[in-house]
């Protein structure tokens, strides 16, 4: 088969049409125009109009490495509207040398297209001369740009070159009558007051007003702007980083597809901007457009860019086919379609195992590792496998990512933490030995994930900070990921916990600014927030509020928002309602494998405290059991800890307190060192009520120091249910502890807590005996 170019009855952009290599612009003029200004200053440049002399200016070598440094960013950056360039000049660059560059640019617009033809004319000389002196060497970056401008500026006609003198103008003006009035105001009274009378008879000769040249519909200045080949590639490769480093720093989605239609337009074989363009489409979860993207990329990547024939060329389709099948399984996975992304992930397989291409099967694989189920031996040693054979590949970044796949699976399962915590030292090994730092974010939050699913909070506090505090940055651009968003959400949750609800909300307010909503990872401290909004919400009993954040949560995440609207419907007596949700949970986790096995015991410590608010301790037994047992299977020690709680409440309200107080001191480090201020206050308030009921047979003396201790005990608890806002919880204790006082006869202490708690019962009075049974 013919290539397209040799293919006489193939109609398309690529038919009889061979774009030139470069295109002279008003911005790469406006370039031209600041070389030649800064050689002026230098004195290297004498100008011969009758104007006044312009003193040699001696620049510092900082001076001119930042100009040189400015000169190559502004080469391969795509064309800029003269706002955006005076914006990256202006630091960098003396105000001298700015000031003539914006007047020379003034003149070349009021003078016509002569002061154009002469400027370009006179300053190729400098390149194209064969003098020894020469100023600027003809094979420099800069001596090729003046070159190849030089020529693409003498194959102009007389109608391009007025053409291009319009574009001139519209790109001086762009629409913007403060960048005028900037440049007046640097020029002295005197030249602009000249300038600005000349500008204004051309604008009445030549009919055009500045609203004219607005910048609404993007137009002005880049109208037919040309983008080479050099700087769509450079414009690609940028921000195909930044999308994946820091999607804050692309441009938006709008824009990045303008720009996108015009590399298209000046570079249809540019096979890499549809690649970008399907980028951007995930980003605002768009699968049609997507999906068109992808075919195209392929499509144009497989016939459009290689000019092998033969062999050659069917092997570069057979790469071509089985990577599209790979990026489309990707494609179905980032929206959900597990089973077209199946589908595609084992045709992939199918076509790299024939042509035994090891590189594009290992990728296939880890794909394929996130779609099976978790808990399975056989997922494990596959997983194993693949990390071993993507060593031998030296494929780093999938060692790595093999190596956290496998750990967050043996996690899932029954695998001990200390096992599951070497496999991620050795992914950290593999990110430091290849400086790989999207990964080794993803690896700190995933042993700061880790560390909270087994209970030790603080430990998964310490780890977020660290993810936050990582050297990150590629390029100049440090990475912000889902991880750190993740990390952020963590700290806020654990600030919450322990009822600094400031600065929880300044975490918050942070991920926002870093993630705004419009991001792709938005939805992680939306759910947190929601999470925040909750739990202060239904401990303040502000129920309808608490309605609101636990539907937003359910539309976030389903699960967890069936979770804590069931716990909603307990606080509000609907105790049916909440088990009927509850038993719909249980059923959902033990059906099905993609929820962890800390939900299950969530579910079950919900179930549990429904029997007991409502006096049926017995039937609360045999789910506390089950969710002993499974924590201990899973190693998840805190969730153990609070059933352990639970059970010795139960123990307690079945009159028996000794059993009770022994069972809490077992678990009371535990939760005491990791859990959150309100389990704190809990388990203390239990034990404290334990501790009085185990002395109720014994000596005066004994009883009357228990009796003490406890109320020395519910001063912390009523410390600890204010710091999270617990108003119901904040009366039960100061109600319990002015018994305890009662009982040793301190009549003042009694009284002042008897009159704490009348003002706090007439601000939220009790109305549900379910309130006053509350663990």
């Amino acid at each position: 088969m013919a290539s397209p170019k040799e293919d006489f009855l193939a109609m398309g952009p690529f038919v009889n049409s061979q774009l030139s290599k470069e295109q002279i612009t008003p911005h790469k003029l406006s370039l031209l125009v600041l070389v030649h200004e800064y050689q002026v200053m230098r004195g290297l440049i004498i100008e011969d109009s009758g104007n006044h002399e312009t003193p040699e200016v001696k620049f510092s070598e900082r001076e001119k490495r930042f100009f040189m440094t400015t000169l190559l960013d502004l080469l391969q950056c795509p064309d800029l509207e003269l706002r955006d360039l005076k914006a990256k000049l202006t630091p960098v660059l003396r105000p001298k040398l700015v000031d003539n560059f914006m007047c020379r640019l003034l003149q070349f617009k009021e003078e016509g297209t002569m002061a154009v033809m002469d400027f370009v004319e006179a300053l190729g000389s400098l390149v194209l001369s064969d003098s020894v002196e020469t100023i600027i060497h003809r094979t420099s970056v800069v001596g090729i740009f003046i070159r190849r401008l030089w020529l693409s500026f003498s194959q102009l006609s007389f109608s391009q070159l007025c053409d291009f003198h319009g574009r001139l103008k519209a790109y001086f003006y762009s629409g913007e009558a403060e960048l005028v009035s900037e440049i007046m105001d640097s020029l002295g009274p005197s030249l602009a007051d000249s300038i600005s009378s000349l500008a204004g008879e051309a604008f009445l000769q030549n009919g055009l007003r500045p609203l004219d040249l607005s910048t609404d519909s993007d137009k002005s200045g880049l109208d037919g702007a040309f983008f080479s080949r050099k700087q769509a590639e450079f414009f690609i490769a940028q921000q195909a980083q930044m999308l994946s480093h820091d999607e804050n720093k692309a441009l938006s989605a709008c824009k990045l597809q303008d720009r996108i239609t015009g590399i298209l337009q000046a570079n249809p074989d540019l096979a890499e901007a549809h690649f970008l363009s399907y980028l951007n489409s995930l980003r605002v979860k768009e699968y049609c457009t997507a999906v068109h993207n992808l075919h195209h990329y392929f499509d144009r990547n497989s016939h459009l860019t290689g000019e092998t024939t033969g062999g050659n060329k069917k092997l570069e389709e057979e790469v071509s086919r089985r990577y599209a099948a790979l990026n489309l399984a990707a494609l179905h996975f980032q929206f959900g379609h597990k089973t077209e992304a199946r589908a595609a992930l084992l045709e992939a397989v199918r076509m790299a195992q024939e042509t035994n291409d090891h590189v594009c099967l290992q990728h296939a694989l880890a794909w394929l590792n996130l779609l099976t189920d978790t808990g399975n031996g056989k997922t494990a040693t596959q997983m194993e496998r693949s990390v071993a054979k993507s060593g031998e590949l030296s494929l780093p970044y999938l060692t790595s990512l093999g190596v956290q796949m496998l750990a967050r699976h043996n996690a899932l399962a029954t695998a001990t933490p200390s096992s599951v915590f070497d496999y991620l030292m050795k992914s950290s090994v593999i990110n430091c030995q290849h400086s790989l730092y999207a990964m080794m974010s993803i690896s700190g939050v995933q042993r700061s994930a880790l560390w909270s699913y087994y209970g030790n909070r603080e430990c998964a506090a310490m780890c977020a900070q660290i993810v936050l505090c990582l050297d990150t940055a590629e390029g100049g651009i440090f990475y912000n990921g889902e991880s750190v968003c993740m990390a952020l959400c963590l700290l806020a949750r654990h600030h919450f916990d322990r009822g600094a609800h400031s600065c929880a909300t300044e975490i918050l307010q942070h991920a926002r600014q870093r993630f705004p909503p419009h991001t792709q990872h938005a939805h992680l401290w939306q759910e947190c927030e929601q999470y925040v909004n909750f739990e202060q919400a239904l401990l303040a009993g502000r129920w309808t509020d608490a309605e609101r954040a636990a539907k937003n949560l359910r539309a976030l995440n389903e699960s967890e928002g069936r979770l804590h609207l069931a716990t909603l419907l307990r606080e509000r007596g609907e105790v049916t309602a909440s088990l009927d949700m509850l038993h719909e949970l249980r059923e959902l986790c033990e059906g099905s494998k993609e929820l962890a096995p800390d939900f299950l015991c969530r579910v079950l410590l919900g179930l549990a405290e429904v029997f007991v608010v409502t006096g049926n301790h017995t039937a609360a037994l045999p789910h506390l059991t089950q969710c002993v047992t499974h924590a201990n299977n899973h190693h998840l020690h805190y969730l153990s800890a609070m059933a352990t709680l639970y059970l010795a409440v139960v123990q307690m309200r079945m009159q028996l307190p000794g059993q009770a107080l022994r069972l809490l001191e077992t678990r009371m480090l535990t939760v005491l060192t990791h859990g959150s201020a309100y389990d704190r206050a809990r388990l203390i308030y239990a034990y404290a009520r334990c501790k009085v009921a185990a002395v109720s047979d014994a000596p005066t003396e004994e009883r009357k120091t228990a009796l003490y201790n406890a109320a020395s005990l519910m001063s912390n608890v009523v410390v600890l249910f204010q710091s999270r806002e617990a108003n119901q919880r904040v009366k039960d204790a100061v109600y319990y502890q002015a018994r305890l006082y009662h009982q040793l006869g301190y009549t003042a202490e009694r009284n002042r807590c008897a009159h704490r708690f009348k003002q706090m019962d007439q601000q939220s009075p009790t109305l549900s005996v379910l309130a006053v049974n509350a663990i």
